[in-house]
């Protein structure tokens, strides 16, 4: 069985994401969504576009988000003023490419785990993601970063203080 996979957010993160996982699993169970529905037609045929980011959730096992701020992926996981998420995500794998600050990560990470869904961070930079061994991968690779980000190495599981 192909894996399915989401991603939200086509700017030039998410488009290069989409690019590696279809070149390494034509396959794949890809489903895309952008607020600017265009960004994703160029993978029309190779991928499921969704017409909202609660379907793109619906659709798949892991979630990858490649939002460049904290407010959308607060709308994409309908994290509202009281900080829980309340889309469906329980026994979901949140891969984040671009995420906020430590601090509040912290506490979408509580979020996630308390809608029974689990984060994944990986560092702000271009994106090497694929599968390997049936599993997802993905690794940052700096690009025009500031040094300090580019140093910061990807995060999994619970966010913690170091």
């Amino acid at each position: 069985m192909s894996p399915r996979v989401s991603i939200v957010g086509m700017g030039r993160i998410g488009t290069l994401a989409a690019r590696r996982l279809l070149a390494a699993d034509p396959d794949i169970a890809l489903t895309l969504y952008d607020i600017e529905a265009d960004r994703c037609e160029a993978f029309r045929g190779n991928a499921t576009l969704a017409t909202s980011a609660r379907e793109a959730l619906a659709e798949s096992d892991t979630i990858v988000l490649a939002l460049p701020r904290e407010r959308e992926i607060d709308r994409t996981l309908e994290r509202f003023s009281d900080g829980q998420v309340t889309a469906p995500i329980a026994g979901k794998l949140i891969i984040d490419l671009d995420p906020p600050p430590a601090d509040r990560m912290r506490q979408l990470d509580r979020a996630i785990a308390s809608a029974g869904g689990t984060l994944c961070l990986r560092a702000v930079a271009g994106v090497r993601i694929g599968w390997r061994g049936g599993s997802l991968t993905g690794r940052a690779e700096p690009t025009g970063l500031t040094r300090a980000a580019a140093r910061r190495p990807p995060r999994t599981g619970r966010a913690t203080r170091g």
